[in-house]
């Protein structure tokens, strides 16, 4: 039939395509067969964008189509290859839905190629011979070039299609079989810069959900933690608009909780800003509030940080500013602090660490707090309701945020007294060892039973008793377990017996020495902690021997430099020689304390080593002495090497006076070394062994 198009099959098409495929070259036309086996002869001009080959009346036109002119037969490709490729080929009809070019698998695989790896000229060539292509499905999944690039992450190659399909806002709209749009795949896989030009090309897209009626917010949302700049510029662009609505589906409230549980909680506030009636909806009886009770690093009393970042986290300004740029007005000297900070968070990454820390801190307080002010509009019965659907307060109980549970309780006292799963959030703070949030209860606790918070009946006096004698990590995860946060198992162990002692001083007297299970409670704690105690003797033994070994060297030095004097001694008296130098004065001085110093440090260390290890010497007995002794040998390494020092100067005297500065320095680096690997350990073991006492009441009103 005259006129009628022709695709290659694969034999033809794998043949020009590897042949033919490159710029504008003067070529021989492959040769075809017609009906009778005879040989067509060909020449002319091959394009790899257009091109046409005059070959006996008939034109092959690009990409890889043939048109027949005076042909009186019906259409088949097949009859164009030589009769042995002709009989071995069987071509099954394409399936339903699927364009006979995708069915038959090659026509379009250069432009995916091109696709892949990013080659726009090329891609280019085959839109100007088939511009339909741009928006052809050419993958089985119905996918379009568009979402291809967006999937190959080729940026350049992906902006300017969109800038080639702006003219047509609609083909960007276009969906493959899960009803995702190029936007969707973009989100996906985190390409900015696609996400951007598309937005910018068509708006709308953002508004478009997919087949499960996912707009490409919610998507973000669940991958935040990963693409915090998408979900920023997705916030900001979509509205409610359209008909999926985003903002007022029934979904939303999942994307906020997604973005929530992410820890993205600026822009959390910035949506619920917008969208009031989202900040108290549910998701499946979870809440805003149930997101932030899942991570404890949201709030201060969950995260640690060393004592460098403690520093900063209180000496940086943090700005919680959860509005767009352009909705904000700063003064110039604001400007300029920003600019001054964002140069120091450039420079030193703990800085921009700790600010990022901050940050998520104080916008978690502030979402918490909104959510309880939207929740106080509610009468009693719903507030009640609310609190019961969910175990967020025992969620925050349990896992130690007490800035989550003081500021409920501010906003709804009555929650003081909660029973969840039939016990009281006390008894919860002492089975998970959560002192921080135990102190809010201790404030208004009293053995009164008419007090705001009665103390604990017989028979929780009898569960805290029993939960203080078993090792918390055995049975929980470190996440749960305050005694984690202190170093050393001997310090841990310690942790437990405070514990323990903590508890037992708050329960019923009668209680303190009673039998469980024909034991006495002290007798179980033991037993639960006996391998804990089998570390903690050895850590301490390890830790011992090699502080010994040291101070032992340090003593050995100072002695042997006391009678080795820098000058040298008089013959006739033994007086030193510069005995009126001031610098002969500090190397005496200094070599004396050191030797005093490194002497102590070998008796503590000695003493340590031959304690009986029960788990009262793991109360005071064993983590003074280690503290002592860390010290000593502190600063006997100090006054050794001042004494080194001063040697020097003695022995150089004016004639290179020069050298004592770079000596001075490089032999100040032990001392500092020490002191920035040694001093978190021992800064943890004082507060451990002389801080406050863990049972002490902290008010939930101040």
């Amino acid at each position: 039939m005259a006129g009628q198009r022709h695709y290659l099959p694969g034999t033809v098409h794998r043949t020009l395509f590897t042949q033919y495929c490159s710029p504008e070259r003067k070529i021989s036309a492959p040769r075809f067969r017609d009906d009778s086996g005879a040989a067509i002869p060909a020449a002319g001009t091959l394009r790899s964008s257009g091109y046409q080959v005059a070959a006996g009346g008939r034109e092959l036109h690009s990409p890889f189509t043939l048109s027949f002119k005076g042909c009186n037969r019906k259409s088949n490709p097949m009859s164009m290859l030589p009769s042995e490729e002709r009989g071995n080929s069987n071509h099954a009809e394409p399936p339903a839905g699927i364009s006979e070019k995708v069915a038959d698998g090659h026509y379009y695989r250069p432009l995916l190629q091109a696709a892949f790896r990013g080659d726009w000229g090329f891609a280019k060539r085959f839109f100007e011979g088939d511009s339909a292509s741009k928006t052809d499905k050419i993958t089985s999944r119905s996918e379009t070039v568009l979402h291809v690039a967006a999937l190959s992450a080729q940026d350049q190659f992906f902006e300017n299609l969109v800038e080639l399909l702006s003219s047509y806002p609609k083909s960007l709209e276009m969906v493959d079989c899960d009803g995702r749009t190029a936007l969707h795949i973009a989100v996906l896989c985190g390409r900015i810069r696609m996400v951007r030009a598309l937005v910018r090309s068509n708006p709308k897209l953002t508004q478009l959900p997919d087949a499960k009626g996912h707009v490409p917010l919610a998507m973000s949302a669940r991958e935040a933690s990963k693409h915090e700049e998408i979900a920023w510029f997705l916030a900001k662009s979509t509205t409610d608009d359209g008909s999926s609505h985003p903002f007022s589906s029934p979904s939303a409230i999942k994307t906020i909780i997604n973005l929530t549980f992410n820890g993205h909680h600026d822009i959390t506030l910035y949506l619920v800003e917008r969208y009031p009636h989202l900040i108290a909806m549910k998701s499946k009886g979870a809440s805003i509030l149930d997101a932030l009770a899942k991570t404890e690093s949201n709030f201060p009393s969950g995260t640690r940080l060393s004592v460098l970042e403690a520093l900063i986290y209180k000496c940086i300004p943090v700005d919680l500013n959860y509005k767009p740029t352009d909705e904000n007005s700063d003064t110039a000297l604001q400007c300029l602090t920003k600019s001054l900070w964002n140069a120091a968070k450039i420079i030193v990454p703990i800085i921009k660490r700790v600010h990022e820390v901050k940050l998520r801190h104080m916008a978690a307080v502030e979402l918490a707090k909104q959510v309880c002010i939207a929740i106080s509009y509610m009468n009693t019965v719903e507030i009640t309701n609310f609190f019961e659907e969910e175990d967020m307060l025992l969620q925050a109980t349990v896992k130690g945020i007490s800035e989550l549970v003081k500021l409920c309780i501010q906003f709804f006292p009555e929650l003081i007294w909660v029973t969840p799963h039939k016990k009281r959030l006390t008894v919860y703070a002492v089975d998970f060892h959560q002192e921080r949030t135990l102190r809010l209860f201790l404030k208004v606790s009293s053995t009164n039973e008419m007090s705001l918070v009665p103390g604990p009946t017989r028979k929780e006096s009898e569960l805290m008793i029993i939960d203080a004698t078993e090792y918390v990590v055995a049975r929980y995860y470190p996440n749960f377990d305050v005694v984690t946060n202190v170093p050393g198992t001997v310090f841990q162990m310690q942790r437990e017996v405070q514990w323990y002692k903590a508890v037992e001083s708050w329960i019923i007297p009668s209680m303190r020495g009673g039998y469980y299970k024909e034991k006495t409670c002290w007798s179980i704690f033991m037993e639960n902690h006996k391998e804990l105690l089998e570390k903690g003797e050895m850590w301490v033994k390890e830790t011992t021997n090699s502080c010994m070994l040291v101070s032992t060297l340090i003593s050995t030095i100072l002695f042997a430099a006391a009678f080795s004097v820098p000058g040298g001694n008089d013959g006739d008296t033994g007086v030193p020689l510069l005995l009126g130098k001031d610098s002969l004065l500090v190397f005496a001085i200094s070599d004396g304390l050191g030797l005093f110093s490194s002497v102590t440090a070998i008796l503590l260390f000695l003493a340590i080593l031959t304690s009986r290890y029960e788990p009262q010497d793991f109360l005071e007995s064993l983590p003074k002495k280690i503290i002592m002794g860390l010290l000593c040998l502190f600063l006997s390494l100090a006054f050794m090497l001042v004494a080194f020092v001063a040697t020097l100067t003695i022995v150089l005297d004016k004639r290179l006076e020069w050298v004592l500065i770079p000596i001075t320095l490089l032999a100040s680096v032990p001392v500092a070394l020490f002191v920035a690997l040694q001093l978190p350990l021992l800064f943890q073991m004082v507060k451990s062994t002389y801080g406050p006492s863990i049972f002490r009441p902290k008010s939930i009103w101040e």
